[in-house]
């Protein structure tokens, strides 16, 4: 009898751990971020945009993915036009992807943490990382805005 209880406990252990890795693969594949983001393609003036992107790892907590989808949100409410006219961009890239190595090197991230990029005349333009993100939308709406707004300001600017 103390046998029957052993196995009972060893095959629901694996079935535990099994469904741990099956929920896991399935939230790395919802997210669709794995791999080489898409390129980004110029806006209609020719320019770059600004990109809004969220670095994260393989292995993610749920506050991870709650920051990268709050990020994507603040973003896409924030800059409707903008998204439209190809002037403001949202990329999560996958920090431990091999494919990913020269954005990780531009900006020398670690962290897991967004970074705001103005791409305007290529990648070598100015950029500003968020270090402490905000845990509720609306302020983080404004910090976003706060730093994007100023980048497409200065497209505007007569030269």
């Amino acid at each position: 009898m103390n046998d029957k209880k052993r196995i009972i406990a060893v095959i629901a252990l694996f079935t535990f751990m099994a469904a741990g890795i099956v929920a896991s693969v399935m939230r790395e594949k919802d997210s669709a971020v794995s791999g080489r983001p898409e390129p980004i393609p110029p806006a209609a003036d020719g320019k770059g945009p600004v990109v809004v992107y969220y670095f994260h790892g393989f292995q993610r907590c749920q506050g991870c993915i709650r920051t990268e989808k709050m990020l994507k949100e603040v973003t896409s409410e924030a800059f409707p036009a903008e998204i439209k006219a190809g002037q403001v961009a949202f990329r999560a890239v996958n920090v431990e992807d091999l494919a990913n190595v020269e954005l990780v090197e531009r900006f020398s991230v670690t962290a897991r943490h967004p970074v705001i990029a103005d791409e305007a005349e290529g990648p070598g333009g100015p950029w500003q990382e968020i270090k402490d993100v905000p845990g509720d939308k609306a302020r983080l709406r404004q910090v976003v805005e706060s730093i994007v707004r100023p980048m497409l300001a200065k497209r505007q600017a007569p030269k």
